[in-house]
């Protein structure tokens, strides 16, 4: 969730792992093979933009996932008005369809439902059956990602993404603006321009305000940014460092870095009391800070063994616990939202690479490699990251299955996006 920090789990019990040989980094690959979808929408003929609108984006958020594979329409045998007469399991079968999607879009006199099924074709069986509505009368993508959510709810067990949101940065010349997009990098917008240097941001649980680390008169310091009204309140600006800004999952603490000791110390902020406490004390540099999801542990960076390590400490009891255990460069640790794993920059010779493990430093997985990797951030349901890499002088965002896969570019390719932070 910052610039310095730096299966489907239901189905992990079932994986094996091949590797993929990069030049350091084994990188890691399960054996996980996405379901085959076919999607059907079936309406009456002067709603055929809204249907392709509509299932564009529904298609586009299931294999975005890399849970889901789209068949090609034009394998189908029959059409989706055929199909609301009666499923023909055999027809699915013949082109390996693991789950049948069939909707049916429905003008209402105030907005639109769709009516969804969805049947398995190999065990013969209607899986589940919803109607959704919306009572806006223009379609948009946000009705097409809700759709995507519950298909993806249904079939994976898990918490969807596909109407989450990205906060991050996007750098101009001498200038930042604080930027929002949808989960697959549409709809980007300006939440905030004209910021001298910006780094770090993170969004609080409610939504209603994003910390962050700017510069104002040459001098560091960290802010509130309010996302209804823009404005800008001072949080803190101690003399030296003031980084790396991040809140607890409750919303009732910040954790961040400063240096007015005289050493890097990773500080807590009680939003309630208005007060400030040390929370590490290490002649060591202690840095970019990250809670778990209960609040009781936070994972930081530390070059107290020689060179920079990811430890977490307890909230209650100081404890402390080195968690990497290979290469000698990790940072810019960040907590799964389940808790289970954390993710980090790892670096080897001149080749960085996202890499997760266990809370207790076993299962180390690295996922992808490139040049000056940073940022990582989880998205809500656990089951991608997001980092910062940066190409030819240019930054941009990309995404990780956790169970291994493909990296993809999500922002265009001389956009200069970086420090992106999923919005939980």
């Amino acid at each position: 969730m910052r610039t310095l920090r730096l299966g489907i789990v239901l189905c992990c019990a079932l994986l094996l792992t091949s590797k993929a040989f990069a030049i350091e980094f084994e990188v890691y690959q399960s054996s996980y093979k996405p379901l085959n979808m076919a999607f059907l929408m079936a309406s009456q003929h002067q709603y055929a933009e809204q249907v392709q609108s509509l299932s564009q984006t529904i298609n586009h958020d299931l294999d975005s996932s890399r849970s889901f594979q789209s068949l090609d329409p034009l394998s189908y045998l029959v059409n989706a008005e055929d199909v609301l007469q009666g499923v023909d399991y055999a027809d699915w079968r013949m082109i390996g369809t693991d789950i049948l999607v069939v909707t049916e879009l429905v003008k209402q006199t105030q907005g639109w439902a769709v009516n969804l099924k969805i049947y398995n074709p190999f065990s013969r069986k209607l899986l589940s059956q919803q109607s959704l509505s919306q009572h806006d009368e223009v379609i948009g993508r946000h009705f097409g990602h809700r759709i995507a959510d519950y298909i993806y709810n249904q079939q994976t067990g898990l918490p969807s993404y596909f109407t989450s949101q990205i906060v991050f940065v996007h750098r101009k010349k001498d200038v930042s603006d604080l930027m929002m997009m949808d989960h697959d990098g549409e709809k980007m917008s300006v939440v905030g321009q004209g910021f001298n240097l910006l780094l770090s941001p993170d969004l609080s649980p409610d939504r209603s305000t994003i910390v962050l680390n700017t510069y104002v008169n040459n001098r560091p310091r960290l802010e509130l940014f309010d996302t209804q009204s823009g404005q800008r309140k001072k949080l803190a600006q101690f003399k030296g460092l003031n980084s790396t800004p991040e809140f607890s999952a409750d919303g009732r603490f910040i954790a961040a870095v400063f240096s007015y000791t005289g050493n890097s110390e990773i500080h807590i902020y009680d939003l309630e009391k208005k007060t400030w406490k040390q929370f590490t004390h290490n002649q060591a540099i202690d840095t970019t800070p990250t809670w778990s999801p209960d609040g009781k542990w936070i994972a930081f960076t530390s070059n107290r063994s020689g060179s920079p390590q990811i430890y977490i400490k307890s909230i209650e009891n100081g404890e402390v616990q080195r968690i990497s255990l290979e290469a000698n460069y990790n940072t810019s640790p960040v907590w799964a939202p389940i808790g289970d794993r954390i993710a980090f920059v790892t670096k080897k010779d001149w080749e960085y690479a996202i890499a997760t493990v266990h809370v207790d430093g076993s299962g180390l997985r690295y996922l992808a490699t490139g040049q000056r990797i940073e940022s990582p951030t989880w998205s809500p349901n656990g089951q991608m990251i997001l980092y910062a890499a940066e190409e030819h002088g240019q930054k941009s965002i990309y995404n990780v299955p956790i169970w291994g896969g493909e990296a993809k570019r999500m922002t265009p390719q001389h956009f200069n996006a970086s420090d992106p932070t999923w919005v939980r």
